[in-house]
């Protein structure tokens, strides 16, 4: 045994002392790993037969030495890939970036199924070649973590060609919405491409080098692959950068990114994205709760002079409607609330559902909101306006979108409702003291005198109303001439009535308004209001 250690440490150690690599010679590489070989099948049957402990240990000596090198060339092989040859690639353009002058960034990708082979060929086959040797030898996981750092600059500069960088975290810390809303868009294309190509491809790498040893193709694996979960942590920054309503669309966005690649999803990053959809969902979740309080923090004591459409509603309104474009995505993400997305199916459609009780509510506390708005007014008749320029507004937007399935009819019918009360506030607000002047000696039969001075009371109390009225607003043309025909129907059978009374008392000589003369105040002001 003495006389075969010396004869390997002789031969080894030959190659051992070369100042080139092995491999740039195919006999040198061959003979190299025969003798590895050799060395090897000798240390393992010495463990088996023999208790020469000093012995085994010179050769374990040797063993390391030949790990040692079988380590460099395995990491030259490895890290001999580079992006140079490509630079003159079509696909390719430069980056305007000034900081990543050096990195050529990869144009849109639309074919995803396609599997990047990022050694040059014969390489893979080197390499594990090597792999075996070293994992016989014991020294697998020095190979897996040699592999993953061989890959680190390849990985780096293949995420960078996308237009991301794997701190992405890191590097925005202290940025703005804007800069922050360019990353995200940046980065969702660039997850498609990490998790459809770049990851697969390095999986099918990995289990090239490492056929036949599974545990150490995971090991390498998941150790050189570090650089994507660093990229996810940017989504981890995004959903806990707080709640800011204007984010959600962004962050809805991420999260469908994250959906579609669940088909292609490596089974080694499942906790990282279970985890990482379910943080941007408690965002989502988050970013609503944020919008309910903006809506009940908004000083009530702004509302428009004119009674016309309050911005908080115009918002909020515009918001949920843009949000409805994401329905599926937002009733998944609510749903998940009550535990039960497994067992139970999502029905966008109904009503009930997590997502349409939560925009219900919304809207119910914009409407509480609005209605405390116009208790500011001190003037009924135009907080009445106010609130139905605003509930007219708010139907009008749910009709012409999905909110009106997710609301429901019921919904619907309480709204109308609400606003019908409105409009029967205002008229009797302002039009029923305008009846009750008309009516107030009606029953007493009284003198033409009196008859008279009540018609022009009445006529001074209209001209009053359309004199400020005319200055308020109705933002919706056909409820305008609606509260009109309204007007009209009420007020001008009683009007004629009190015209015939005067007429009973033979008072030809009497001076009034004609009854179409009142007809054209009232939608002269309704148009004035209108702005007709």
């Amino acid at each position: 045994m003495e006389d075969t250690l010396q004869a390997l440490d002789d031969l080894i150690s030959q190659f051992l002392s070369l100042n080139r690599p092995l491999w740039s010679s195919s006999d040198d590489a061959d003979a190299f790993l025969e003798a590895v070989d050799e060395l090897t099948s000798t240390i393992h049957g010495l463990e088996n037969t023999s208790k020469d402990h000093a012995l085994l240990e010179s050769f374990d000596l040797l063993l390391e030495r030949c790990s040692v090198r079988l380590k460099d060339e395995f990491q030259r092989l490895i890290a001999a890939s580079s992006f140079n040859d490509y630079h003159g690639d079509h696909n390719i353009k430069k980056s305007q970036d000034e900081d990543e002058s050096h990195t050529f960034v990869a144009l849109p990708i639309r074919d995803f199924d396609i599997i990047v082979d990022a050694l040059p060929e014969g390489v893979a086959t080197e390499a594990n070649r090597i792999a075996r040797r070293m994992i016989a030898a014991g020294f697998g996981d020095i190979c897996a973590e040699t592999y993953a750092s061989a890959r680190h600059n390849f990985i780096d500069e293949s995420i960078a060609r996308l237009g991301v960088r794997a701190h992405l975290a890191e590097r925005f810390k202290s940025a703005s919405w804007e800069e922050l809303h360019t990353q995200i868009m940046r980065w969702i294309p660039a997850i498609r491409v990490v998790f459809h190509i770049l990851i697969p491809s390095e999986r099918h790498l990995c289990n090239c080098i490492f056929d036949g040893f599974t545990s150490y193709s995971d090991l390498a694996f998941a150790t050189a692959c570090k650089p994507f979960l660093q990229l996810l942590s940017f989504a981890n920054f995004i959903a806990a950068a707080g709640y800011n309503p204007e984010s959600l669309f962004r962050i809805v966005d991420m999260y469908d990114a994250l959906t579609y690649i669940l088909p292609v999803l490596d089974e080694a990053f499942d906790h990282e994205i279970a985890a990482l959809r379910e943080c941007l969902g408690l965002s989502i979740k988050g970013i609503f709760v944020s919008l309910e309080k903006l809506i009940r923090g908004d000083s009530s004591e702004s509302a428009p002079p004119d009674g016309g459409l309050h911005p908080i509603t115009r918002y909020v309104m515009n918001y949920l409607m843009a949000a409805c474009a994401s329905r599926h995505t937002l009733e998944e993400v609510m749903h998940l609330e009550f535990g039960c997305a497994e067992t139970c199916l999502i029905n966008p459609d109904r009503p009930t559902s997590s997502l349409a009780v939560r925009l219900a509510w919304i809207v119910d506390v914009l409407i509480e909101n609005l209605e405390s708005k116009s208790r500011i007014y001190g003037h009924v008749p135009l907080g009445c306006v106010f609130l139905i320029n605003n509930g007219i507004y708010i139907i009008k937007k749910v009709n012409g979108c999905e909110l009106k399935v997710l609301l429901g009819e019921d919904w619907m019918r309480v709204i109308s409702a609400k606003v019908h009360q409105w409009v029967l506030e205002y008229r009797r607000a302002t039009w029923g003291r305008a009846i009750m002047i008309l009516e107030k000696d009606k029953r007493s039969g009284s003198s033409s005198s009196v008859v008279v001075e009540t018609l022009n009371h009445f006529n001074n109390f209209v001209q009053a109303v359309c004199q400020v009225q005319s200055r308020w607003v109705l933002v919706e043309k056909q409820q305008a001439m609606d509260l009109s025909s309204m007007v009209e129907e009420l007020v001008i059978p009683v009007y004629r009535d009190t015209i015939e009374m005067l007429n009973e008392t033979e008072a030809v000589e009497a001076s009034y308004v004609r009854p179409e003369g009142v007809r054209l105040q009232i939608q002269h002001l309704f148009k004035a209001m209108a702005k007709l």
